[in-house]
C-alpha cells in the first residue's frame, strides 16, 4: 500500500509540470474560496492545503524559470553592440 500512495503523490508533481501558471493560480484561488467556506470537510482539510503547498512550488519555480529567461535576454541585449556606421555623416549635423 506504501508504494500506491508514493505513485498517486508522485503523479501530481508530473502533472504540475504541464500546469502553466495561470492554471496554478486558478486552481490555488480555487482552494483558497474551499479553504474559506464553511462546508469544508475536515478530513479532505490536509490534502487541500497539500495541493495548494504543491501549486504555490510550482508557481515558484515558473517565476524563477521566467526571472532567470529574462536577465539572460537582458545580458544578451547590453552585450549586442551594433555595428559603429561612422562613415562622418551626422544625420543629425547638416550645419
Amino acid at each position: 500500500m506504501t508504494a500506491k500512495k508514493e505513485t498517486q503523490r508522485s503523479r501530481p508533481e508530473e502533472k504540475d509540470d504541464a500546469l502553466g501558471y495561470a492554471d496554478a493560480m486558478t486552481e490555488l484561488e480555487e482552494i483558497l474560496e474551499e479553504l474559506e467556506g464553511d462546508d469544508l470537510d475536515v478530513d479532505v482539510l490536509a490534502d487541500r492545503v497539500r495541493r495548494a503547498s504543491e501549486l504555490i512550488k510550482t508557481c515558484q519555480a515558473r517565476i524563477a524559470r521566467a526571472q532567470t529567461d529574462v536577465d539572460r535576454i537582458v545580458t544578451d541585449l547590453e552585450e549586442f553592440e551594433p555595428e559603429d556606421d561612422d562613415d562622418g555623416d551626422d544625420p543629425e549635423d547638416d550645419d
